[in-house]
Parts: structure tokens; sequence; C-alpha cells
């Protein structure tokens, strides 16, 4: 293993796991569709909003970027709802605004562990895969945990483009890094088919978080695997 120049993250059960948002989402939307005159029972909506799930990740799997106003107007096709240029604005409001960052639990230890990386002289950014939150909403619930102080660098998928494991998100965060070559590099992600396969498409060492969830699909694993953020120095080599 090369010596450890940088270390990446993803966001969602790696950084940050989402607890009660779904339910502060839902809340929002039957607000803005009894406001707009169209009653619509919960059930219903949230066999929408699972409908538009599958229908995201199909997108996700394809390497398709959704922006946010394109999953407010999929929600009223699958609840058969005119898209209203003034529902369609609460909608996408309400994504944008995201949930109360205190329903976002931290993952354990990853503070003192991005200081300890910090330290040692190891740069750090993000590579995420942004599903129905945006990247600046994202940057504010790490703010409002006290990380986003950590990063050195962000690759959002919103904005540059594309999903892991596409080469072009680790090869923005190595640029946005600002460190010449293509060794060096660590990416820490729970999941194999876009955080690891990406990590070792790009020739990084890759780091395999089962914290919050430990993904066990049929997909080559990572070089190392951890449960605990208090452990990714000693697996890196990292002094």
């Amino acid at each position: 293993m090369s010596a450890i120049r940088a270390v990446t993250f993803d966001f969602w059960n790696t950084l940050v796991s989402e607890t009660g948002g779904s339910d502060t989402r839902l809340a929002s939307w039957l607000g803005s569709l009894e406001t707009h005159g169209h009653q619509v029972e919960q059930p219903v909506l949230e066999r929408a909003m699972t409908d538009l799930w599958g229908w995201f990740t199909a997108r996700w799997e394809g390497n398709e970027v959704v922006a946010p106003d394109e999953l407010a107007r999929q929600t009223l096709a699958f609840l058969e709802v005119e898209p209203a240029p003034a529902l369609l604005e609460e909608m996408i409001a309400s994504l944008h605004d995201g949930h109360d960052p205190d329903t976002m639990q931290v993952s354990p230890g990853i503070g003192d562990t991005l200081e300890r990386l910090r330290s040692a002289g190891v740069r750090v950014g993000i590579i995420c895969d942004v599903g129905f939150t945006p990247a600046t909403t994202l940057r504010r619930y790490l703010d409002h945990h006290g990380l986003l102080e950590h990063f050195d660098a962000w690759s959002f998928s919103d904005e540059v483009g594309c999903y892991k494991p596409d080469l072009r998100m680790f090869r923005h965060a190595a640029g946005s890094l600002g460190l010449p070559g293509d060794s060096g590099f660590a990416h820490v992600g729970d999941l194999r088919r876009t955080d690891i396969a990406g990590a070792r498409g790009a020739g990084w060492t890759s780091v395999r978080y089962s914290g919050w969830y430990d993904d066990r699909t049929e997909l080559p694993d990572a070089d190392e695997v951890i449960a605990d953020h208090a452990d990714l120095v000693t697996v890196l080599g990292i002094d």
C-alpha cells in the first residue's frame, strides 16, 4: 500500500445515518398538496414515495443524475396530480430545506478520526452520490454537527454530474484535493457497487465501513473492512 496522502468518505451510512427524515418530507409534501387543493391520503403518498425511490434507484444504477425538480415532478406523476408551478416550487423547496439536522445521527468516532487524519497531514474529502437531498443541504448537515471544517474538498454527484463508481467522481475528488499523481488515495464507503468498485477502478485503497450497513452483496469486497472509524488510521498505516 502506498503512503496515504488523502482519504475520501462517502456520506450516507458512512459519515451520517438518516433517521426520521422521510417522515419530515412526507408531512411537508402532504401539507403542500393540501394547500394547493389536492386531498391525498397519507398511504397514497407513501406508496408514491416508495415508487419514487424505485424510479430514482433505476437512474442511480444507470448513472443518470436526477435533479430535485425531476423528483417532485415524478412524484406528482405517480399521484396523477397536475404539476402546477406553485406546487412544484414548494415540493422542490422542501427537498432543498432537507430535514432537521438533529434527526441525523453522526457515525460514532468520526470526528476524532477526521481530526487524526488532518493532524497527520492527510487531505480529507467527500465523494457522495446525492439522493433526494442536494449537496448544499448535506454540507449544512455536516456544518450543524461540527464536521464540515474537517474537509478539504467535496465531490457530490449533483455537482460533478455522475454517480459512483464512475471514475469521473474519483478524478474530480483527486483534483479538488490538489494532490498530483494517482497514488496514495483511499476511499471509505459502505457500498460495494459504488464505493468499493469505484475506488478499486481508480486504483485507490478501498475501505468498506460496516458500522451502519454491512453490504453482503456478491461483489468484490474492499481491501479493508472496518466497523469502527477509530480503526481507520491503523488499517491505512497512518501514524
